[in-house]
């Protein structure tokens, strides 16, 4: 199993790389010995790397990304999250030492209320806003089918409590009183708007249990164990379904109908890796016909691992797609009440982990028209019982890029005032000449910056090309080497440090995680052209690429000397991924790694 440790969320499945939640490169193990995360949410309108990369966390505690020489002793402790990205290296600038600091204040969780003329038109301009929540606190969210009502869960230190308002008078009462060691998740309204239903773990387990209680407070009645994700109501309320992951056996995923109390359990439809239905967080969906189930499918026989829509046959599980195109992401789907559509909230490219957006998808036809478009982040979408009103979390974080001379966080200079273009957050590097090359959306775009050690000097490197993250300078400080989505797949591309002589390295169908070779003549990167994950290389100047290791593993790191390449690896698409240490030629590998604890820290050579 998986954890991500900013949410505190488990993950049975193992295909899975990244939280979907908050785009966080998932850990190893259970998620119990975790610091409970904090995330800000401000409301919007509806319209490492375990080896390579930053992760981004949404704790309260500062965290060493990828640092070759940066003791925890000279942290000190800041009001919000702090990310200490390494760039360690002397240069003739005399910045011994120096480490580029990524400072992530995280928007208050907040539920927001949109509300929208029933229309084929959704813009922006017909939806109003309102916020229910500003504290800074909230983590999940329904509204009730009436929309008079929202049940909300909040985590203050570590201990997460569950409270209900009156939407019409902003007044809350909390039902469910904060306790040590209880997570609270997929909260749900039963039809009626009498009850709520909520999935609760303690965190020394692995497994969720549904359970439902009346919405101002009363006795917990336990319905179902081993529940994965929030369920979703038949039109006459007496059945739901859920999703159960590593069901009925490891590896496998299965579509359950029960009846309202929880009895009478069926599995309706079961897939087996390499495909999955993903449980964590996306919720099946019952259609208002009752005909149906919209369900998600997440990867396929070539591993590449995208998601679509599918509607199961409540009578005898077929299925059907209702999407096409792959989604990189999806975290939650609704039914629109005349069945017109669903609603979604996902990533439809890798380098949307971070934003993704509500989207609307128009049946049976498929057209997709986004609801929202901008730089925040959502999550948790309940709708009202005639489709006008939707509650939602969203999240919006705010970067700056820092210089810590010398390893000492209490000598930290902020050199880049980002705001919410979140600066550095997918790619953050020393250039040869003292330089910073950083990613930024300060064009509207995913694209690529460069300025002076003191925050001058900025020119932007790509621009109307399309998505780019993931960045490295070659060792040589001749070129930058990167993920690029404008050929409409990501692939493996390179540039000049003045962007100029942009090159296309790769044509696959799925490439990440560049790292370049210390002679600066290979780059490596995993890919799933083969059928599984694995790490390829291809020349710097291009040309036929070659695989490197033939298991499975992703996200390679090359040591100084250039003889061998850290990275993840499993035995198999059902094996849990480990670390391992293989010859830079390949072969099989020479150490595996199984971490204690759950720990997964970040790797630097």
């Amino acid at each position: 199993m998986k954890r991500c440790s900013e949410c505190r969320r488990d993950y049975y499945d193992d295909t899975l790389s990244f939280c979907l939640d908050d785009g966080t490169r998932l850990l190893e193990g259970p998620a119990s010995t975790d610091e409970p995360a904090t995330a800000l949410i401000h409301p919007a309108d509806l319209s490492g790397d375990v080896l390579t990369k930053p992760q981004l966390h949404t704790t309260d505690q500062t965290a060493i990304l990828q640092g070759r020489s940066m003791p925890e002793s000279g942290l000190r402790p800041m009001s919000s999250a702090e990310y200490l990205v390494s760039g360690i290296k002397e240069n003739k600038f005399g910045v011994i030492g120096a480490v580029v600091v990524l400072l992530i204040a995280i928007g208050a969780l907040a539920i927001s209320v949109y509300k929208y003329r029933p229309s084929s038109d959704t813009s922006p301009r017909q939806i109003k806003i309102e916020k229910l929540t500003t504290d800074g606190k909230t983590f999940n969210a329904a509204i009730s089918p009436d929309g008079k009502y929202a049940v909300y869960s909040i985590d203050e230190g570590g201990q997460q409590s569950v409270w209900t308002r009156q939407i019409a008078t902003n007044s809350s009462v909390q039902i469910i009183p904060s306790a040590e060691g209880v997570e609270y998740q997929g909260i749900r309204f039963t039809p009626d708007g009498n009850f709520v239903n909520f999935i609760k773990r303690d965190t020394s387990s692995t497994l969720y249990a549904l359970y439902q209680m009346p919405v101002l407070g009363g006795t917990q009645k336990k319905l179902a164990h081993d529940v994965d994700g929030a369920i979703s109501y038949s039109p006459d309320a007496k059945q739901f379904t859920f999703v159960r992951g590593n069901f009925p056996a490891m590896g496998d995923s299965a579509l359950i109908i029960a009846n309202a109390d929880g009895s009478g359990e069926r599995i309706l439809a079961k897939r087996s890796r390499p495909e999955t239905f993903p449980w964590w967080p996306a919720a099946a969906a019952w259609s208002p016909d009752g005909k149906t189930i919209a369900a998600l499918i997440g990867g396929n026989s070539t591993g590449g691992g995208l998601m679509n829509v599918v509607q199961v046959n409540v009578d005898d599980g077929s299925m059907t797609p209702l999407t096409l195109q792959g989604w990189y992401q999806i975290r939650q789907i609704a039914w629109m009440p005349d069945k017109s559509g669903l609603l979604v909230i996902g990533a439809q490219k890798a380098s949307d982990f971070f934003t993704q957006q509500v989207t609307f998808i128009s049946y049976p036809g498929g057209e997709t028209r986004r609801i929202t478009s901008d730089f925040n982040d959502y999550i948790n979408m309940s709708l009202t019982e005639d489709g006008k009103s939707l509650a939602a979390v969203q999240s919006s974080r705010i970067s700056n890029i820092w210089i810590v001379p010398n390893a000492d966080a209490r000598q930290a200079v902020q050199i880049k005032a980002g705001g919410s273009n979140q600066e550095g957050t997918d790619g953050l590097a020393w250039a040869l000449d003292g330089r910073i090359v950083y990613y930024s959306k300060a064009s509207g775009a995913d694209d690529f910056w460069i300025m002076n050690s003191d925050g001058s000097g900025v020119k932007q490197l790509t621009a109307d090309a399309g998505t780019n993250y993931d960045m490295k300078v070659t060792p040589d400080g001749r070129y930058i080497v990167f993920t690029s989505e404008r050929s409409g797949k990501p692939n493996i591309w390179r540039m000049d440090m003045d962007g100029g002589n942009q090159k296309q390295l790769t044509l696959g169908e799925s490439e990440f995680g560049a790292a370049v070779t210390p002679d600066s003549k290979w780059v490596l990167f995993d890919s799933t052209v083969s059928g599984a994950p694995a790490i390829w290389k291809v020349p710097i100047d291009g040309g036929e690429p070659v695989r490197v290791i033939s298991r499975y593993t992703e996200n390679p790191e090359i040591s100084p000397d250039g003889k061998l390449i850290a990275c993840q690896f499993r035995e198999d698409r059902v094996a849990s991924w480990r670390y391992a240490i293989f010859n830079i030629n390949g072969g099989e590998p020479l150490k595996i790694f199984d971490l204690p604890g759950g720990f997964y820290p970040d790797f630097r050579w």
